[in-house]
């Protein structure tokens, strides 16, 4: 198989089944009460499957989830983690035919998952998606992974992106949370008057759509979607005028300058920098790695509307799918189903701040808030990220545009006449 040339570059690998073997059996009785509840048996509860990613870089984190697994499914999940997206694109291509891929695997949603759906590739899931809402999952994220009326994935992790901020910093500085966008500029003009950069920046430049898609959700979140799907062009007057407003809150200073997110998480703990525009499991990271406590240290809000409307909470939605060819395909959709039972999400919960259930119990103070927001639809919605709600064409040139704006300062009408006309080309 040509995938085992690539797969001996592979930089970290993780296998689990002999430390899974002890571990089975120990919740047999929640697994019975949950599954009679929910109808929810899985049709194999043995075997092996395979399950490829290149989002768990923790070798005892990936432990503890997989032996969670195994308890909640009785099938062995053999994580293989690879730390390179492009490799990791490249096996999953060059194996996805073959009897020998994995079960499972991570992808991403929107063009990239409609590609693999359309050509074959995955296995169709929607029979399997009444088990998930049944065990808590949002029936709302089912959208974000429909291709043709067929539903192809399932959530590996669902991560929120709200504005983080040090709460030590706003109490030194007088403020509180804001509730209305002028309260928040004048929140960052008082955290400035205090010495601390109100706002912190990372210098990816796929991140730069980030501020772009808020801001524009925040003045009208049906402007949001319009730019989206090409309803509306990029050169429209109301997109202009929130340029113009991005670009103040740059020139008032509110922005620091951007540097990496290791770095820029690390000017966040030590009250360098106030607020960060990030996705909750940043919570757990502050809290593992700078000892911040939530809900005491670091705490949670949405950047309030422009307009008195709602307030908008950025979903990413990761996709886990089956692999159509696969010869453990039934043992992977059993342990996918198994999935969102309490042990496992309660490892995603804890080590990694998923949370991608309703019904899971969240100490984190934090993320519990979060949570709490994204359920509260009278003041908030949610909404899917620009960097899976785009056409990828159109998406590389906006993120390469925004990145002159933010980073070198480039005229709006250069920017925004830029991306439209690629738009143009890209929905004709």
């Amino acid at each position: 198989m040509s995938g085992k040339k690539t797969l001996s570059l592979i930089l970290a690998v993780f296998l689990m089944t002999g430390i899974l073997a002890a571990c089975g059996g120990g919740n047999t009785a929640g697994n019975a009460e949950n599954s009679a509840k929910t109808g929810n048996t899985p049709a194999q509860t043995s075997g092996k499957v395979e399950f490829w990613l290149d989002k768990l870089g923790d070798a005892e984190k990936a432990a503890r989830l997989s032996e969670a697994w195994k308890k909640d499914s009785g099938i062995d999940v053999v994580f293989t983690n690879y730390p390179d997206v492009a490799a990791y694109q490249t096996s999953i291509q060059q194996t996805i035919d073959d009897p020998g891929a994995p079960g499972l695997f991570t992808w991403w949603s929107g063009p990239q998952l409609e590609t693999l759906a359309k050509n074959g590739k995955l296995a169709d899931l929607s029979a399997e998606w009444d088990n998930y809402i049944a065990d808590g999952v949002s029936a709302d994220v089912k959208e974000a992974f429909t291709v043709d009326g067929k539903v192809y994935a399932a959530p590996y992790s669902l991560r929120y992106t709200s504005l983080l901020y040090n709460v030590k910093v706003f109490e030194a500085a007088g403020v509180a949370v804001p509730t209305t966008f002028d309260e928040f500029l004048d929140a960052c003009e008082k955290i400035k008057a205090s010495g601390v950069t109100p706002i912190g920046l990372k210098n990816d430049s796929w991140a730069s759509f980030i501020w772009f898609q808020q801001l524009i959700a925040a003045y009208d979140p049906q402007l949001y979607s319009d730019l989206c799907d090409g309803t509306k062009p990029y050169t429209d007057d109301a997109v202009k005028k929130v340029m113009a407003i991005w670009r103040e809150m740059f020139d008032k200073g509110y922005f620091g300058e951007p540097i990496v997110y290791s770095d820029l998480h690390k000017e966040f703990a030590t009250g360098v920098v106030a607020m960060m525009l990030e996705d909750s499991p940043t919570v757990t990271d502050l809290q593992s790695d700078y000892g911040m406590e939530p809900g005491t240290d670091i705490d949670a809000f949405v950047l309030p509307s422009m307009n008195g409307g709602k307030g908008t909470i950025f979903f990413e939605a990761s996709p886990i799918v089956v692999t159509e060819a696969s010869a453990s395909k039934e043992q992977a959709l059993a342990a996918l189903r198994s999935f969102y039972k309490p042990a496992t999400q309660t490892v995603m919960v804890n080590d990694h701040g998923i949370a991608n259930i309703s019904t899971i119990s969240v100490d984190n103070q934090t993320i519990r808030h979060i949570l709490d927001m994204t359920g509260d639809s009278a003041h908030y919605q949610l909404m899917l990220r620009f960097y899976e709600n785009t056409p990828e064409d159109l998406r590389n040139t906006a993120l390469d545009e925004l990145s002159r704006f933010m980073y070198s300062g480039a005229d709006i009408d250069d920017v925004l006449n830029a991306i439209q006309a690629k738009a143009d080309k890209v929905f004709g």
